[in-house]
């Protein structure tokens, strides 16, 4: 290279109409624009299993998916401590829910199958709007017959499939158990159909089937101790045991803003365009 060459060089000036002469360097706000600036279409961020990252009822915020850890200790002492902020009414409605049950089934298996059901997604739906307001109401045990034949089909085909488990050595139950562990609160959480809402609380599951099953055992043996002193015990454990599931599904999941069932909490609101309704996440597989 020439000495004349290089006295030209610092001299060169780009070329405007020449995109590789433009100079390298940042514009006032450039940092905010092109690739970097989300677009509006862009979906939320999934974990490796292809499910949209749930986050206290919000799909996808905050950036990266956040993998939450399971911990059924915490959620069993954090169950308790729901049902003891108002144990009397826990009480009241855990016996109303177990006399319905005792009576239904002394007529017939079938009776107590047609009410099982909604009374179970209904004692779900009191535990969940409890965590949504800070107050339990005993008349939202008979807001899921609004959803009768979705919940009664659950519990129909979900009788089948676990009880077919419990006929083989126990463990096949318990794993079946805990795989459907949320499906009645997919129904009045989210709105799910029945096999939709079995399918979604599968796919929860798969988180951990082990530490499911175990949540199942655990909750088992904390309601058979429940039968001691003729019974009476229960009055405590079942609502425990509804209230510990809840709050595994709110940690996992997340409870949306508004119940998919009109509930006796949740005051009515005024007419609006069906198009402008609630937005639920919806569960990708």
């Amino acid at each position: 290279m020439t000495d004349d060459q290089r006295q030209e060089e610092p001299g060169t000036e780009p070329d405007p109409d020449n995109p590789q002469d433009t100079p390298d360097f940042s514009l006032p706000g450039a940092e905010r624009s092109g690739a970097d600036e989300p677009s509006a279409g862009s979906e939320a961020p999934s974990d490796s299993a292809g499910r949209e990252s749930f986050k206290g009822g919000e799909a996808g915020s905050g950036g990266e998916s956040e993998e939450i850890s399971m911990d059924l200790g915490r959620w069993i002492v954090e169950g308790w401590r729901h049902i003891r902020d108002d144990l009397i009414g826990y009480v009241i409605a855990a016996l109303i829910f177990v006399a319905i049950n005792l009576v239904a089934y002394k007529i017939h298996a079938v009776i107590w199958l047609a009410i099982a059901g909604p009374m179970k997604a209904g004692f779900f739906l009191m535990t969940s709007n409890h965590m949504r307001t800070g107050r339990p109401l005993i008349g939202d045990l008979f807001q899921a017959f609004n959803k009768y034949i979705v919940a009664t089909l659950a519990m129909l085909v979900m009788t089948v499939f676990i009880g077919a488990g419990y006929l083989f050595c126990f463990i096949p139950g318990l794993f079946l158990q805990g795989i459907y562990f949320f499906t009645f609160l997919f129904i009045v959480d989210r709105g799910l159909d029945f096999w939709e809402a079995m399918e979604a609380s599968r796919k929860q599951a798969s988180r951990d089937y082990l530490e499911f099953a175990l949540f199942a055992l655990v909750l088992f043996v904390i309601n058979c101790a429940g039968l001691l002193f003729f019974g009476i015990g229960l009055l405590i454990t079942i609502p425990l045991s509804f209230a510990a599931v809840t709050c595994a599904y709110r940690d996992l999941v997340g409870l949306a803003d508004e119940p998919a069932i009109r509930s006796a909490v949740v005051p009515p609101e005024s007419p609006a365009d069906p198009s402008t309704g609630p937005e639920y996440p919806t569960i990708v597989e």
